[in-house]
């Protein structure tokens, strides 16, 4: 007799049960010149403000893995809601390396650290590899955070959610924080 619950043994049953947690989505990017790439990603976390550390997955045969061990340096944008072309187009087999990429990221440096910030996004992470974590068909990397851009004004999150991406709506404020 079933009860309408699936089995958490498999990769398909794993699969379809994350795709319904809500998740963020971010573009990482890393190295410099002909070696830079980017990709989208919504497997990242806080791990700690003091000291500021995040965590973000990278699946083992990306193009940007290799290049993330060898610079051990990677900037992540949080990006909005009206920002699903990009997500899509970073996590396209098309998606542009290199020179190509300065079509969409900016340079920046300010005190002597490096980041791609990308116009729009919620916010810029430059971050430092602390550690990295083999897990299963993915690498966990940790980052210590350097630099922290944030505009003043704030869109809403862009969401993935049942395999789909979409602009999450603006939530009503409370006035407590």
């Amino acid at each position: 007799m079933s009860h309408g619950l699936l089995s958490t043994e498999t990769t398909a049953d794993l699969r379809s049960v994350m795709r319904r947690f809500p998740t963020g989505v971010a573009l990482l990017s890393t190295g410099r010149g002909d070696e830079a790439v980017a990709m989208t990603i919504n497997a990242l976390m806080s791990v700690s403000l003091e000291p500021p550390r995040i965590l973000v997955s990278v699946l083992d045969h990306a193009r940007a893995r290799p290049v993330l061990e060898r610079t051990e340096e990677f900037t992540v944008n949080l990006l909005a809601g009206e920002q699903a072309e990009l997500a899509r187009l970073f996590a396209s087999r098309t998606k542009p390396t290199g020179a190509g990429l300065t079509d969409h990221l900016q340079a920046m440096n300010r005190n002597g650290t490096d980041c791609t910030v990308l116009p729009g996004a919620l916010a810029t992470l430059s971050c430092s590899v602390e550690a990295t974590y083999p897990v299963g068909d993915h690498s966990l990397f940790l980052g210590r955070v350097e630099r922290v851009v944030a505009p003043a004004d704030s869109s809403a999150p862009l969401l993935f959610h049942q395999g789909e991406l979409a602009g999450m709506p603006a939530l009503a404020t409370t006035g407590t924080h």
